[in-house]
């Protein structure tokens, strides 16, 4: 881990030299956190409570420039166990560059991360990192990612772009008893290729296309490889409707029948943008034996209240969607990671295991946000279902979850949020319900320290015998920069 670290700022910094970056920051910082938990162990029976100690040491650097654009935060993470004297050491890591380097022709992007996961959501698992579990490992996840493209005239515009991940997971070594699950490490690349019309084209749209995606992985199991080419034509009755048409051929290397890709794939839809309000895309047709939608939805109520939607039917694995959620992460010094919204990610709420078996992945979700000049409130819902390529079946996840940032005055802030889940398990007989909830008070003491106080409530309730967990949490942290 050490080395990967080296490497990536290493690839940082020249890469900045590279593209000539004019502003550079860099803030350590320590950080005290003091935490009772009445529930150290998480476990269902036989609770122990304690506090727990964190000290902490951390650094976030900053680069900006004409080209270049990027930002790296770590962190390692003490933690002392009153109750029996244990200790355990953390790392954690969210990094972010965006060069271009020829321009309007030539970018590239990179993002890393090193995450502390419940690997398994059948195991024990807490909104709380005050507490210790053989089920919380540590997972690596980097990607680099260049897009060329380029244009003929005003007739064509083409582009192509291969993305690379790496995942590293401590779950790889079949030999470790105390894992719950194993997940392999693994390599994926991802090419996608296009030729669309360019701008002489006005109301007839047209695209040729080619996508290829494989996964390798570590461990003796199967390996993801799905390609994909096709044509696509759009028109434009008028500015506020327009039809979409595709046709596709599909191959994978999928085991069962019901997912197994290899032949013709059609698929048709309509996108309709009646004023600046409203703007809908609905899509429909079949690949393989498989019947598809996909739908996107944005909804402007005002300037400051509006709704995003989204419904994807897709084949995919587990590294592949570490490597899409990374892509969408960016850094916020006071919420942590955020997605493209601006709203917290949470990934102590493990919706499905992490798995080495792929999946068709079926994904609907929404968000309705109300921002404020002092105020944020949002309400986000969503449900997913995977069918698995081993024929142990479907299983389910759904959720809803609400949050609030409240500015009261320039150095004091006041968070909440409150999340449940329902996940339904592949034998179909075991349901799972997670509730969450937090608040966290947040003091600007001086320039350089910041004062938190914080409560924690995880609670799972599971139709089986022995599976119920429950964690109160009370933490008082202080933070400095230098």
């Amino acid at each position: 881990m050490v080395r990967n670290l080296f490497l990536l700022g290493v690839a940082h910094v020249g890469c900045a030299t590279a593209v000539s970056a004019q502003h550079i920051w860099v803030d350590p910082r320590t950080e005290t956190k003091v935490t009772f938990s009445d529930n150290v162990d998480l476990t269902n029976a036989n609770r122990v409570s304690g506090f727990v100690l964190n000290a902490s040491a951390g650094l976030n650097t900053r680069i900006e420039g004409r080209k270049l654009k990027g930002a790296l935060d770590y962190a390692a993470d003490y933690y002392y166990f009153l109750n029996d004297g244990g200790t355990d050491l953390r790392h954690s890591m969210f990094g972010v560059l965006d060069a271009e380097i020829i321009r309007d022709h030539l970018s590239i992007n990179t993002r890393a991360s090193l995450r502390q996961v419940f690997l398994s959501q059948s195991d024990s698992i807490s909104h709380s990192s005050a507490n210790r579990s053989d089920n919380r490992r540590l997972i690596q996840n980097y990607t680099g990612s260049a897009l060329l493209k380029g244009g003929m005239r005003d007739f064509a515009d083409w582009r192509i772009n291969y993305r690379y991940g790496l995942t590293l997971s401590e779950a790889d070594n079949l030999d470790d008893e105390t894992l719950p699950v194993n997940f392999s490490d693994s390599q994926t690349h991802e090419i996608q290729a296009s030729i669309g019309s360019g701008y002489r084209f006005n109301n007839l749209e047209w695209r040729l296309f080619g996508t290829s995606r494989t996964v390798i992985r570590s461990l003796d199991v199967n390996d993801y490889r799905n390609d994909q080419v096709g044509a696509e034509v759009w028109y434009k009755f008028n500015r506020h409707f327009a039809v979409v048409g595709s046709v596709s051929h599909s191959a994978n290397n999928f085991q069962t029948a019901v997912l197994s890709e290899d032949g013709f794939g059609w698929e048709g839809g309509i996108r309709w943008t009646p004023g600046r309000k409203l703007d809908l895309t609905v899509r429909h047709g079949r690949v393989g034996t498989r019947e598809t939608w996909s739908a996107r939805m944005q909804y402007l109520f005002t300037t400051r209240f509006d709704f995003a939607g989204s419904y994807t039917d897709t084949l995919s694995a587990d590294s592949l969607v570490l490597n899409d959620n990374l892509g969408t992460f960016q850094f916020n010094e006071d919420q942590g990671i955020t997605d493209n919204q601006g709203l917290p990610v949470d990934e102590r709420d493990p919706r499905f295991t992490l798995s080495d078996v792929d999946f068709r992945r079926q994904n609907a979700a929404g968000v309705f946000t109300l921002r404020k000049k002092r105020t944020q409130i949002y309400l986000s819902g969503n449900m997913e279902w995977r069918t698995y390529d081993d024929g142990t079946g479907q299983s389910s996840s759904w959720g809803a979850s609400t949050g609030f940032r409240h500015r009261i005055n320039r150095t004091t802030n006041l968070h909440g949020t409150f999340s449940y889940r329902r996940s339904r398990f592949e034998d179909q007989s075991r349901v799972d319900n997670y509730i969450v909830g937090n608040l966290q008070w947040n003091k600007i003491m001086s320039r350089y320290f910041k004062l938190t106080f914080s409560l924690d409530h995880s609670e799972r309730l599971s139709n089986l015998p022995g599976e119920d967990i429950m964690e109160n949490a009370i933490t008082v942290h202080l933070r400095g920069t230098f």
